[in-house]
């Protein structure tokens, strides 16, 4: 008998880092919840910059080319990886998981290949979210500011 082969990108979710103001939550609950409120809208946000950024990085598989003749792969939808790009909130709204789930017919989760595949080498989320980092920070810091300023 044939030894199988295990697919381990096969059911696993695929993120590069997060945002979160989790760290700072216990502090915001004490200037009151409007602060926080303002800082979790902030940061969601901000999210949705991230992936807006990640998904004009990503890049759309268009097959590859071989004696004049373009051959698609197996299971594989051009676009399919940069339309899943997705910010999702945890149940409190303080951190955004930023991540790439494209799966192929037969299951193969292929975002983390075209991230980390020195073979591919198209980076897209973690480049995005480093592009962002200033701007993600900034955002909650105003957000906060004002909701101090303005008050209860």
């Amino acid at each position: 008998m044939g030894r199988q082969r295990k697919n381990h990108y096969r059911d696993k979710s695929f993120s590069r880092g997060h945002v979160s103001t989790a760290k700072t939550e216990q502090v915001l609950k004490e200037l009151g919840n409007h602060v926080l409120d303002a800082a979790k809208t902030a940061l969601g946000q901000a999210a949705e910059a991230v992936v807006r950024d990640a998904k004009s990085r990503c890049p759309v598989y268009a097959g590859h080319k071989k004696n004049g003749r373009t051959y698609m792969a197996a299971g594989v939808n051009p676009g399919a990886l940069r339309d899943s790009i997705k910010a999702e909130p945890n149940s409190k709204g303080t951190v955004y998981k930023i991540s790439a789930d494209a799966k192929s017919k037969d299951g193969f989760l292929y975002g983390q290949i075209v991230e980390f595949s020195p073979r591919v080498n198209r980076p897209f989320l973690y480049p995005a979210l480093e592009a962002n980092r200033e701007m993600v920070i900034r955002s909650v810091s105003d957000a906060i500011r004002q909701a101090i300023a303005r008050g209860r």
